[in-house]
C-alpha cells in the first residue's frame, strides 16, 4: 500500500470520525436545547401562575379592605401578638387615626386603653368570643361596645383576632335620659297624689269639719287634679312627638284659620285668668305646609305658657308673618317676665316658673320643652327675650320650604 493510499485513508478515517462527533454532538445539543426550552416554558407557566395569585391574592386584599370600609361600625384585624393588620375607615374617623400609622403597631399604643387590653388577652388565652362595654376617657367620654371573635387558619392554624368596635354613647346618653324622666315623672306625679291624699285624710279625720272647709279642701285637691291632668296630657303629648319624629303627617294649611281655632279652644282660660289675647298677621290665607296636629300643640302652649307664667291682668299679642321664604310667629305680653339667669333653662323638661300670685308652681313644666321639639321637627328655631315686668318675646322662625 502506497503513502498515499495511507494518507488518504487515515484522512478518510478522521473525515468520518467529526461527522460522527457533530452528530453525537448535535443530537446532545438538540436534547439540552429541548431541556432547556422546557425549563424556560415551565418557568414561564411558574411565572404565569405566581402572576395570577398574585394578582388574586390582591384583589382579596382589595375586597377586605372594600367591605371593612363599608361597615358602619369600627372593625379590626389582629395578629397573634396583638398587632393590627387591618382598621377600617368607621374606626379611624371615631378615634381621629391615620389607617397607615395603624398597621403594625400593637393595640396598646394605638388605644392605650386597659380594659381593652385585659379583653384581648382573655379573648386570646380562652379563644372564646369576648363582648363588653368599655368606656374611653377622653374630650368627650365614649361608650363602646366592644365584640372580640378569635379566627383560626385552616392553614397553618395562624391566630387571628376580629374585633368589632360600636359607639354607644348615644343609647348610653338616651337610657341615662329615659331614666332620669321616668324619675322626674314618677316625682312630679307624687307631690299632688300626696297632696290630694292629705286634703282627702284631712277631710275624713274632722268629724266637725263645715261646709266651707270641706269645700276649701276639695277646691285645693281639685286644682291638684287638673296639675296632674296637664302633667299626664304633657306626657302623652312628648310620647307623640318622639313617635312622630319618622311619622309626620304633613299638609298645607292656612296658619290664620289654625291660629284663630287655638285661640278659641284656649278662650275660657284666658277669660278666668284675665288675659287678654290680640291676633294680627301680614296676609289671609298664609299657607304652610305642617302636622296639624303638632302646630295647634305648639300654639295651645305657647298661648298657656303666658297664661300661667306671665300673671292675671296681662296682653297677649300674637303676630304671624312671612318674610324671605321664612314663617314668624311672635309671642308678646307685657307680664312679669323672666329672670336672666333662669332664660337658659325654660326649655328643659320640668322646668317651672313661679306664679306672682302662688306660692305653687303651675302648668307641668313640660310645655315649652314640648314646644322647642316641634319647632326642631319643622327644621326651625325659638328665640326669647325677656325684661321683668315689661314684656317677654318669644320668636319663632320656621322655614316655608318645610317638606
Amino acid at each position: 500500500m502506497s503513502l498515499f493510499q495511507i494518507l488518504t485513508f487515515i484522512l478518510l478515517f478522521l473525515i468520518i470520525l467529526i461527522i460522527i462527533i457533530f452528530f453525537i454532538f448535535r443530537s446532545r445539543l438538540r436534547v439540552q436545547l429541548f431541556n432547556t426550552e422546557n425549563t424556560l416554558q415551565n418557568l414561564k407557566a411558574e411565572a404565569v401562575d405566581n402572576q395570577i395569585k398574585n394578582s388574586q391574592l390582591l384583589q382579596q386584599v382589595v375586597l377586605l379592605d372594600t367591605v371593612l370600609d363599608n361597615i358602619p361600625f369600627g372593625t379590626l384585624i389582629l395578629d397573634d401578638q396583638s398587632r393590627i393588620l387591618r382598621i377600617n375607615d368607621s374606626l379611624a374617623s371615631l378615634f381621629y387615626l391615620d389607617k397607615n400609622d395603624c398597621i403594625g403597631k400593637k393595640t396598646i399604643l394605638i388605644f392605650n386603653n386597659k380594659n381593652l387590653e385585659d379583653l384581648i388577652s382573655k379573648s386570646y388565652a380562652e379563644l372564646k368570643p369576648q363582648k363588653e362595654e368599655i368606656l374611653f376617657y377622653g374630650d368627650e367620654d365614649t361608650n363602646l361596645d366592644i365584640e372580640i371573635v378569635p379566627i383560626k387558619t385552616l392553614e397553618n392554624e395562624k391566630l387571628y383576632l376580629l374585633v368589632l368596635i360600636r359607639n354607644a354613647t348615644q343609647e348610653v346618653e338616651f337610657a341615662k335620659l329615659r331614666s332620669q324622666f321616668v324619675a322626674n315623672v314618677s316625682h312630679e306625679m307624687r307631690t299632688p297624689l300626696t297632696s290630694i291624699k292629705g286634703y282627702i285624710e284631712t277631710v275624713l279625720e274632722d268629724d266637725f269639719a263645715n261646709k266651707e272647709i270641706i269645700k276649701k279642701y276639695l277646691a285645693k285637691s281639685l286644682g291638684e287634679v287638673g296639675r296632674l291632668s296637664y302633667l299626664i296630657e304633657d306626657v302623652l303629648d312628648l310620647s307623640n312627638i318622639e313617635y312622630k319624629r319618622n311619622v309626620l303627617f304633613k299638609q298645607e294649611y292656612n296658619l290664620v284659620g289654625l291660629i284663630n281655632e287655638c285661640i278659641q279652644s284656649v278662650s275660657f282660660l284666658a277669660e278666668k285668668n284675665d288675659v287678654a289675647i290680640e291676633f294680627n298677621y301680614d296676609a289671609n290665607p298664609l299657607k304652610y305646609i305642617t302636622d296639624e296636629e303638632l302646630f295647634r300643640q305648639l300654639i295651645k302652649n305657647m298661648i298657656e305658657n303666658s297664661i300661667f307664667h306671665a300673671g292675671k291682668g296681662i296682653k297677649l299679642n300674637i303676630r304671624l308673618e312671612e318674610k324671605d321664604d321664612i314663617i314668624r310667629l311672635i309671642f308678646l305680653d307685657n307680664g312679669i317676665g323672666i329672670a336672666e339667669q333662669n332664660l337658659p333653662y325654660i326649655f328643659q323638661r320640668f322646668y317651672r316658673g313661679k306664679n306672682p300670685f302662688s306660692s305653687r308652681s303651675i302648668g307641668s313644666g313640660l310645655g315649652l320643652s314640648i314646644v322647642k321639639h316641634i319647632i326642631e321637627l319643622h327644621n326651625g328655631k325659638i328665640e326669647v327675650t325677656s325684661t321683668p315686668n315689661v314684656e317677654t318675646k318669644f320668636i319663632i322662625s320656621l322655614p316655608k320650604k318645610n317638606k
